[in-house]
Formats: C-alpha cells, sequence, structure tokens
C-alpha cells in the first residue's frame, strides 16, 4: 500500500522541508530512522529548531535578566503565577498585572484590602527580605516565576541569593533593576514578561511625569532658600537619613534640604541620632511615620515639650506620612515614591507645584491600585498637610 505525504513549510520553526515521495510503510520507517539520526548528527538540521518553535509549542521563551543570567520562562499566555523576593518587586506586580500573583510576601490589614481589590484571599508565603520566604510552600503552590527586584544598583549579592533561591525551588528567579532612574525601564521589561506592555508604557509615563513635573517647579530655588526638613523615623523619631540615602530620594527630589548630618551605611538605613541633633539643625518641617498604622513618633513629636522647641513644632509643620496601603514616600522604594514626591513638594512650596493633592491621590489610587477613593478618604490619607501649609 502506498502512501503519500506533502510536507509543507513547518510554520512552528520556520525550516522548510518540502517534498513529495511515494513510499511503502517499511521506506516509510526507515525514513523516520534516518531522519533522527540526521537531527542528532548535523548541526544545520539542529538550527531549525528555534526560539519561535518553543514559544508556540511548548509556551517558553529565553530571557535574559538585568545581571545577564539566561532564563527559559513561560510565555505571556502561559504565565499565572508569580512570586517576589520583597514588597518592593510586589508592588511593581500589584501595580502591573496583580491577577498573576500568586501570593503575597507582605501582610496586608483589612484598611490595606480596602483599596487592594486584587489582593484578597492570597496566601501569605513570606519575604527573603524579612528571613521568612518559605520556599517549599512557594513550590507548592504552583509558582512559575520569582521576582528580585532591587531598589539600587544589581550587587553580587543580590546574584547570589537569586541562584540560591533557584537552585533550591527549581524555579526562575529574574533578577531586575529597579532603581530609581530605571523604574520606568522596570515596569517595561516587566510588561514584556507579564503581556501587559501598553499598561507598562503607561505606568511608566506617570513615573517620568510626575517626576519632571516635581523637578521643574522646584529646580531654579537657591539653596538658601529651599525648605530644611527632618525625617523621622522609628518609634521616637530619632532614626532617620542623610541626602545622600535612596530613603531621602523624594524629600531631595521635592526641593527639600535634608538636614541630618548623619553617615549613611548601607541599605537598611534608619541612622540613629540625638535629640539634642534635631533641636540643633531646627528644621522647618519634620515628616514622621504616623503612630497608629506604622508606630511612628507622630504624638510624640507633636505634644512632647522636649520637641517643642524646634521650628517645624512651632509653626506646626509636622506631617505624617501616609501609609495606605502603602507608605507613600518610603519603603518600598518602587512607584509609591512618585506620588510622594508630589505630595512633599507640594507641602514644601504651594505656590510652586500648585496642585489639588486631594484629586492627585484619586487619580493615582485608580490607575495604579485599581481603586476609587472618596475626597474624604484622600483628606484623611492628607492629615494635616492638607490644605498645605503656606507661609503668611
Amino acid at each position: 500500500m502506498a502512501i503519500s505525504k506533502t510536507y509543507g513549510k513547518d510554520e512552528r520553526d520556520g525550516c522548510a522541508l518540502k517534498a513529495q515521495v511515494p513510499i511503502t510503510r517499511r521506506r516509510f520507517f526507515a525514513a523516520l530512522s534516518a531522519a533522527a539520526v540526521a537531527l542528532a548528527t548535523t548541526p544545520a538540521l539542529f538550527s531549525c529548531r528555534s526560539e519561535a518553535g518553543d514559544v508556540l509549542i511548548k509556551g517558553q521563551r529565553s530571557f535574559t535578566d538585568d545581571a545577564g543570567r539566561e532564563h527559559t520562562i513561560p510565555t505571556p499566555d502561559k504565565l499565572t503565577s508569580v512570586y517576589f523576593t520583597s514588597g518592593l518587586a510586589q508592588l511593581f506586580v500589584m501595580t502591573l498585572k496583580p491577577e498573576a500573583m500568586g501570593a503575597t510576601c507582605s501582610q496586608f490589614s483589612a484598611e490595606d484590602l480596602k483599596y487592594l481589590p486584587n489582593m484578597q484571599g492570597l496566601e501569605y508565603l513570606g519575604a527573603v527580605e524579612t528571613g521568612q520566604m518559605d520556599v517549599e510552600a512557594v513550590m507548592q503552590a504552583g509558582i512559575q516565576l520569582i521576582f528580585s527586584i532591587s531598589s539600587i544598583e544589581l550587587v553580587e549579592a543580590n546574584i547570589d541569593e537569586a541562584d540560591n533561591i533557584q537552585k533550591l525551588s527549581g524555579i526562575p528567579v529574574i533578577l531586575i533593576d529597579g532603581s530609581t532612574e530605571r523604574i520606568s525601564e522596570a515596569y517595561r521589561k516587566l510588561g514584556d514578561i507579564l503581556g501587559c506592555e501598553e499598561r507598562a508604557a503607561k505606568l511608566a509615563a506617570y513615573c517620568e511625569d510626575a517626576v519632571a513635573r516635581v523637578t521643574d517647579a522646584v529646580a531654579d530655588i537657591p539653596e538658601d532658600e529651599r525648605v530644611s526638613v527632618y525625617y523621622a523615623e522609628g518609634p521616637q523619631g530619632l532614626q532617620t537619613e542623610p541626602a545622600s540615602s535612596q530613603h531621602a530620594w523624594s524629600f531631595v527630589a521635592a526641593g527639600g534640604k535634608v538636614v541630618a548630618e548623619v553617615d549613611w551605611y548601607d541599605a537598611t538605613g534608619m541612622s540613629d541620632v540625638s535629640l539634642e541633633s534635631v533641636i540643633g539643625w531646627d528644621p522647618e518641617v519634620i515628616v514622621t511615620w504616623d503612630s497608629e498604622i506604622r508606630g511612628g513618633a507622630e504624638d510624640i513629636i507633636r505634644t512632647s515639650k522636649d520637641w517643642a522647641v524646634i521650628k517645624a513644632v512651632r509653626n506646626g509643620r509636622v506631617y505624617a506620612m501616609p501609609n495606605i496601603p502603602v507608605a507613600w514616600v518610603d519603603r518600598p522604594m518602587a512607584c509609591n515614591r512618585f506620588l510622594g514626591v508630589q505630595w512633599l513638594a507640594n507641602m514644601f512650596y504651594p505656590d510652586r507645584f500648585d496642585v489639588n493633592m486631594v484629586e492627585v491621590g484619586k487619580e493615582y489610587y485608580k490607575l495604579f491600585f485599581g481603586c476609587d477613593v472618596t475626597d474624604d478618604e484622600m483628606k484623611g490619607f492628607l492629615g494635616a498637610s492638607y490644605p498645605p501649609y503656606k507661609n503668611v
């Protein structure tokens, strides 16, 4: 019995294999055997296997991360469950494609979840940054990809950590440089991986536009006319950042003159200072962690007679950083800071950066978190900074 088959262009791998040969059953199987030998021994035929073939047949693609590490990862249509080593990495995906999140590495309060409609019901599996990431649970959760995003330029420690997690879990760990000047680029790379390039471009553009408008507004302020500011971290308000710290970026970008004269030791920040030092610096503005949610020194600074001699306290210019569902200015150091930098610039220089922060905040929450916030809710977030302080 003769069998005839026509072989045309193989759309899966782009290799043209054309023939029309009537053969017997014996010759057919002999031809298959010969083809197998040829594929195994002929480099030219190996070239027919292409990445396009992997994409179409296996649902896989190649990706080189920002550390130059090569990965085989699922194509966007096959990528349904991703995870993170830190809250910073999580915030990128949470604002970009939350439906791709397989679990959460942060524990959100009921109040936070009101503004994170896509976070409901996700299991908490811990984060590397807190030393609580459960690698076995991550594997059991069916996670296909883990993102490790740095807030500063990638270093060898980032690579070692990613390699270790990948070795333990068997899950690709993608390293991305998410430092401030590259946040837009990071969004676009994630958009490529997750298959949401258009949304990634939109969020990246927002970040670029926000910082451009702020820096344009404050660029020509002379150094001696810039608002002096102290960032009061910790439960007593006696930990802080110098201007060189990544944690102080928003203050500097907003035109503030950071008064803390301390060394910046490492990425964790929060250098210890004395109250006497803060009194000596005598800042015009103090930005602090709130007392209720973050356990900061807001109430102490406003009410203690020990702080009362400082200009910012005397003039009522102590502001608690908005913190729901994430802090606006710092920790994590991601897209949240592009809302925070507008908030700070409006507080520091309301005549130069004259925006309605209620409307700015509502727009941001809708775009990045996908939730509608009322005027009263946003005013509650802004607290004493609404309306902004104005010199009289």
